[in-house]
């Protein structure tokens, strides 16, 4: 694959470079195939002979590599395959550089080099297990970065974020690798002690709602083709069912499912927002596109491990959900029906029982120590999982040594509730 027969400095290699890409668009510049496979011949030799010298810290060629990534970043998907980015010595670099913050500390070339760990997914490389760690590391540690502020493919032509992430998220939940990272955020959650495993599953379902609101902002623009936009919506679907579904037993925690549950209907909103304008022209996209928002709807109301999102969805969001199924129905999609929750128990308990925030009956009070309100847990967790987690009455960090428990009050909860059940009960 190499397009240069001597060794080259990368300095020389640099220049070398730019002539040989402005030699190709002259070439090439009526054949889009031709120019989209020498952009990433290109750049997998560039990126290579930087690797084969070992230069241990990018500083003074972050520029060039900036350059360099830009072609990959605006090429097409479909080009993509297991020639480019093969080499071991390449390969090694790359996770040295996404994972290691030391040799690179811009954050945004190293969430770039997904667009190279994503080939991966195509053979065996991610089933090994240091590598594995490594990327999962890297994720949880750059996830702070993703936000709607980065945005990937400004011309919405070649690779998006969303699409690497969720292709190497996809692999490795398939995998079984990031059992552990779904197993330490859960004991976290139960335990109180929300650490970067459950803030990294909270930042992520956060992502894609914000990633969906930005790609509905560059279509509007025209900063995004219609067909792009669509696939890079049905990965923001795709990529937040397998968080919510295939981890299921966290996001049934309390408290972290409010998190998902506002991200998903902050997705389908915007996604029906969109729908309409595009369906004349691209009806078998949109098709896709609302598929997998029935089919999302679908697994969480039959699927007893997920209902604690659906009574959410339910309680806090029948309106949207009420305009989500009506505006999908316009286009033959019949959604289920999810009806709110009524717990009569709730709406009759003594006011010292309710949560500070929410006004709903606790069902495991704790006390925020610098305000001294009482809340539930499930409040104090999605408080928890917050970037900057603070209380919402003194604006005062909240940390593990911030809150307490109430088992007192908590028995006092479970003894008037077991009454009033057992009395409604008897006289129905």
């Amino acid at each position: 694959m190499a397009l240069f027969k001597t060794p080259l400095s990368f300095p020389d290699y640099i220049q070398c470079f730019k002539i040989a890409w402005r030699s190709v668009l002259l070439r090439h510049r009526n054949n889009h195939k031709n120019i989209q496979f020498m952009r990433l011949c290109l750049a997998n030799d560039a990126l290579q002979c930087l690797a084969s010298q070992d230069i241990k810290e990018l500083g003074y060629w972050e520029s060039a590599v900036q350059f360099v990534l830009s072609l990959v970043r605006n090429s097409d998907p479909n080009i993509f395959h297991e020639v480019f980015f093969v080499n071991s010595v390449l390969k090694k670099w790359i996770l040295s550089v996404f994972c290691d913050k030391e040799m690179c500390p811009n954050p945004y070339i190293r969430l770039d080099m997904l667009m190279m760990i994503q080939t991966w997914c195509q053979n065996d490389d991610l089933d090994n297990e240091e590598v594995s760690e490594h990327v999962i590391a890297g994720l949880m540690e750059l996830s702070v970065y993703m936000d709607g502020e980065y945005e990937s493919t400004p011309g919405g032509t070649g690779l998006t974020l969303e699409l690497s992430w969720c292709r190497v998220i996809y692999t490795l939940l398939t995998k079984g690798h990031l059992t552990n990272v779904y197993k330490a955020a859960t004991q976290q959650i139960q335990s109180l002690s929300v650490g970067p495993e459950a803030r990294w599953l909270a930042r992520m379902v956060e992502f894609v709602a914000a990633r969906t609101t930005l790609i509905k902002s560059n279509l509007q623009s025209s900063c995004m083709t219609p067909i792009n936009a669509l696939k890079a919506l049905e990965c923001c679907l795709v990529l937040l069912g397998h968080l919510l579904i295939s981890c299921g037993k966290t996001f049934t925690c309390r408290g972290i499912p409010r998190v998902g549950v506002v991200s998903f209907i902050k997705v389908c909103v915007i996604v029906l927002e969109v729908i309409p304008a595009l369906w004349y022209h691209h009806a078998n996209s949109c098709n896709l596109v609302l598929t997998s928002i029935s089919e999302m709807i679908e697994t969480l109301t039959s699927s007893p491990k997920l209902q604690s999102l659906v009574q959410l969805l339910g309680r806090d969001h029948s309106q949207e959900m009420d305009k989500i199924r009506w505006s999908a129905s316009n286009f033959g999609f019949q959604m289920p029906v999810i009806t709110p929750d009524e717990d009569h128990v709730t709406t009759q308990c003594p006011e010292r029982f309710g949560d500070g925030v929410t006004q709903l009956m606790m069902e495991s009070p704790v006390l925020l120590q610098t305000s001294q309100v009482t809340v539930d847990k499930k409040t104090l967790v999605y408080l928890l999982l917050q970037k900057s987690p603070r209380c919402l009455f003194t604006r005062t960090t909240l940390d593990q040594h911030s809150f307490c428990r109430l088992p007192e009050l908590q028995q006092e909860i479970h003894a008037w509730r077991t009454n009033v059940s057992t009395t409604s009960h008897n006289n129905p």
